[in-house]
């Protein structure tokens, strides 16, 4: 109990914003359905007085429904699609409670009072949870214009390749291309999707493969006309394909059961098991692909970086690592 009301006590500016938004919500419908020739009809003026006499119980109710459905205490800069789950939750259940509450308590309101409420309700604590989340968004993207960037292309237009566009958005990478045969002719997040691989080629900076379908043969030819140009290639369809974070070659390789197979620097090598070939790894290495037991590794690499090296030395200097992509 003590945790919530710290939660609400945290979000009181989102309490008091949540009042005015679930009465408002009704008295607008009320007004939307009523309010005719710059004035409430007089005939059915008794709904506002009734409207009045319910609101009080109505607010309490609906603070305790959204304090049961954890809507106070959030991380609303990071709201997602379980946070809407939850919204869309206490809306639903405050809906019927307004339904229940009107024809036990005072009378029963107008179909579109309940319906046009409702789905007022719901836009209202919606964006109050979220238009922060927007405006965030919205300042990192013009704050990000003003930094030098780096053209860069996805190869896949899944949700793969959705996911690498939003880790991208955080660092000077730029996704100017989507490259998928399936989904040539459409745009993703935005972004148009060709299939001709090579013709954009010239146009990047920087190669992202996020498809978990590519074939072996088709991310070697990948690579190999990358290093032709002089392009970095990154693979990370291995982690981004689960929850998008880092997974450690060490974490990985402890976990392995049965004989593994490294590959590193185009060199293969069989061991016996995860922890063997952990052993047998004297530098630190990142993953770039995965496919069953065969694991590709690469050095860190900032070549991408080209005309921003002061950039990648200053992250290096504060985290003390090379400049990673994600």
């Amino acid at each position: 109990m003590k945790k919530l009301w710290d939660g609400i006590a945290k979000d009181l500016w989102i309490v008091l914003l949540d009042i005015v938004a679930v009465n408002s919500a009704y008295v607008l419908a009320l007004l939307l359905r009523f309010y005719v020739n710059n004035e409430f009809r007089p005939t059915v003026s008794y709904y506002l007085t009734d409207w009045l006499h319910f609101t009080p119980f109505y607010t309490v109710i609906a603070i305790i429904v959204f304090v049961i459905f954890k809507l106070y205490g959030g991380m609303w800069r990071f709201a997602g699609i379980n946070d809407m789950n939850r919204i869309i939750g206490a809306s639903l259940v405050t809906a019927v409670i307004q339904v229940i509450g009107t024809l036990l308590f005072v009378r029963r309101m107008p179909i579109t009072y309940y319906v046009i409420g409702a789905i007022l309700q719901f836009l209202f604590i919606s964006m109050i949870r979220f238009g922060y989340r927007i405006l965030l968004v919205e300042k990192r993207k013009v704050a990000n214009r003003k930094v030098p960037t780096v053209p860069s292309m996805i190869i896949g237009a899944g949700e793969t390749a959705r996911k690498a566009i939003q880790h991208l958005e955080d660092t000077p990478f730029r996704t100017t291309v989507v490259v998928d045969e399936q989904s040539a002719g459409k745009t993703l997040d935005g972004i148009n999707v060709t299939k001709d691989f090579e013709d954009s080629l010239s146009s990047v900076r920087a190669v992202f493969i996020a498809d978990p379908n590519l074939t072996a043969e088709k991310r070697k030819e990948i690579k190999e006309k990358c290093e032709a140009a002089g392009i970095e290639l990154q693979d990370y369809t291995g982690y981004l394909s689960n929850l998008g974070g880092r997974i450690p070659v060490s974490s990985l390789l402890e976990l392995a059961k049965g004989s593994v197979t490294l590959m590193i620097d185009g060199k293969e090598q069989a061991f016996d098991s995860g922890e063997a070939a952990l052993s047998s790894l004297r530098d630190r290495y990142e993953i770039r692909s995965i496919e069953g037991a065969r694991i590709e590794l690469a050095k860190p690499s900032s070549s991408a970086y080209v005309g921003y090296e002061a950039w990648a030395q200053q992250h290096k200097e504060q985290t003390g690592e090379d400049v990673s992509f994600f």
